[in-house]
C-alpha cells in the first residue's frame, strides 16, 4: 500500500496541468545550419544481438534530409568506450547489414568481452562531413543489445514487481496469448495495490525485432484501489523485455477517469 504522503500529492497533481518542456538534443548550432548534414537509421530489424555471435546481425537504413548530399560519411561503433570506423557510406539511401562477429572484430573483442549480464551494448553512429563540418547526430545513431533468444516459457509464470517510486510492490501472474507468444497478459496488479480480487488484467506486447515492450491502456479496476476514483488504468510508456533473464523494466502511466497521477518505473522480476 502506497505511503499517504504519496496519496495525497498524487491527488493534488491529478488537479493541476503541469506543461512538459522538452530538452532540445540537436547537435547542430545555428551559425551551421546548411552546412552540417544530420543523417537518419531507420528501420531497424532485427534491433539486436543474440548470445550466438557467429550468426547474428543487425540490419538498418541510413539515409540524408531530402535534397541534402555530404562530401563523406561513416559509420562508426562504439563499446565500452572504445570507438572505431566500420565502413565508409559512399551513397544515400543506403542499407547496411553488421553481423556480430565482423563488428567484434573490428573492436577487437572476444566473446568474453560481451557479457549479456550487465546489459552490454554496441552504439552505431553515422558521422558525416559537409563544408568542414563533421556530424554526428542522435537521428543517425542506434544502441544495439546484446541479448539471449526469445524462449516463450521465460515469458510466463509468477513474477515479483516492485515499484519504488510509486511504492508498491508484490507478487503477479504473467500469461500469453495463445495466438502470440510475444502478446502477454499481467494479472494482479490491482489486488496487490489493495484492491479486490477481478478479471481485469494489462496487455504488454514485445517487440520480436527490438525486445521493447509497449500496449494499450489497460483498465485493471473500476475503481482506484486505494481512492475515490473511478476506473483505474495503467498505459506503457517504456519498456525493455530482457530475454536472457525473463525481467521487464517498465514505466507506466497510472490514470482514472479524474487525470493522471504521471509515469512511474516498475521492474517485474520472474520467481
Amino acid at each position: 500500500m502506497k505511503k499517504i504522503s504519496l496519496k495525497i500529492i498524487a491527488s493534488l497533481l491529478i488537479l493541476l496541468f503541469v506543461g512538459i518542456s522538452c530538452e532540445n538534443t540537436n547537435e547542430i548550432l545555428v551559425k551551421e545550419r546548411g552546412v552540417s548534414v544530420a543523417a537518419t537509421i531507420s528501420n531497424i530489424e532485427p534491433a539486436f544481438y543474440t548470445t550466438d555471435f557467429d550468426n547474428t546481425y543487425i540490419k538498418f537504413d541510413v539515409n540524408l534530409p531530402e535534397g541534402e548530399t555530404v562530401e563523406s560519411a561513416e559509420l562508426q561503433a562504439s563499446f565500452k568506450g572504445k570507438t572505431v570506423t566500420i565502413q565508409s557510406i559512399s551513397s544515400f539511401p543506403a542499407t547496411i547489414e553488421l553481423p556480430a562477429r565482423d563488428v567484434m572484430n573490428k573492436l577487437g573483442l572476444s566473446d568474453s568481452d560481451v557479457d549479456v549480464e550487465n546489459n552490454n551494448e554496441f552504439i552505431f553512429y553515422v558521422v558525416t562531413t559537409n563544408g568542414g563540418i563533421s556530424t554526428r547526430s542522435k537521428s543517425g545513431s542506434v544502441k544495439i543489445l546484446v541479448t539471449c533468444e526469445f524462449d516463450p516459457q521465460m515469458v510466463v509464470g509468477n513474477y515479483h514487481v516492485v515499484s519504488s517510486d510509486w511504492e508498491v510492490e508484490g507478487d503477479v501472474t504473467f500469461t500469453a496469448d495463445p495466438q502470440n507468444p510475444y502478446k502477454v497478459y499481467v494479472s494482479g496488479i490491482f489486488e496487490m495495490e489493495g484492491g479486490a480480487p477481478n478479471n481485469y488484467k494489462l496487455e504488454l506486447n514485445i517487440s520480436p525485432t527490438s525486445f521493447e515492450v509497449t500496449g494499450p491502456r489497460s483498465q485493471l479496476g473500476p475503481n482506484a484501489p486505494w481512492g475515490a476514483y473511478t476506473n483505474y488504468y495503467y498505459t506503457p510508456t517504456r519498456g525493455i523485455y530482457r530475454s536472457c533473464t525473463g525481467a521487464f523494466e517498465m514505466q507506466f502511466q497510472i490514470t482514472v477517469d479524474q487525470g493522471s497521477f504521471g509515469s512511474y518505473n516498475f521492474i517485474f522480476t520472474r520467481k
